[in-house]
């Protein structure tokens, strides 16, 4: 069962509380992606991982901040991005960005939304580069706290690891970030 993240709430995805507790610097430095790195910001929503990406890659790196929903790519426009975002719709599991063109792909509280995961992992490996990386985060089941999508529609960890591997990734670093989301780091293997 999927779930789209309702584009009304769009407000609390940028609030100063997330940035504070999901601290997209922090998710930059665990990523290593160099400035000027391609970095594929799947389900940007309105801008949250986004914004910060740009800063990080410089002018001579580019995010592409792709969405399904074209509310929230409005949203994102309305922000006024940087000349090195690339705004994009896309569609679930197609998206129109070159084959082997991105360094480094973020999922950010999607995955849980994906109506078919391990396509949607094999479109993001259908971009990357030979060495590229993704990273996930999204909420965890197994957590009492309440708050983010229904327990029922979250993902275990250890399901999307072996979605990842299914598909030809490795993995690098599997945390728990904050108490009810995990972190995911893969790395394309030759």
């Amino acid at each position: 069962m999927s779930h789209k993240f309702d584009s009304q709430s769009a407000d609390k995805l940028i609030s100063p509380e997330r940035y504070q507790e999901l601290k997209p610097d922090i998710l930059l430095q665990k990523l290593a992606a160099p400035p000027g790195s391609t970095i594929l910001d799947l389900g940007c929503a309105n801008g949250f991982f986004t914004f910060p990406a740009a800063v990080a890659m410089g002018e001579n790196g580019m995010v592409i901040a792709a969405d399904i929903l074209d509310q929230m790519l409005t949203l994102l426009n309305r922000r006024m991005p940087p000349d090195n975002v690339q705004v994009l719709q896309v569609e679930e599991v197609k998206m129109e960005v070159d084959s082997d063109s991105v360094d480094a792909a973020m999922v950010l509280s999607l995955y849980h939304e994906f109506k078919a995961p391990l396509e949607n992992l094999q479109e993001i490996k259908r971009v990357l580069k030979a060495e590229g990386k993704i990273m996930l985060l999204d909420w965890d089941p197994l957590s009492d706290r309440e708050r983010g999508p229904e327990k029922e529609q979250r993902v275990l960890q250890s399901k999307v690891i072996k979605d990842l591997e299914s598909v030809g990734f490795a993995i690098d670093l599997q945390e728990n970030y904050v108490d009810d989301i995990w972190l995911l780091l893969a790395h394309l293997t030759p």
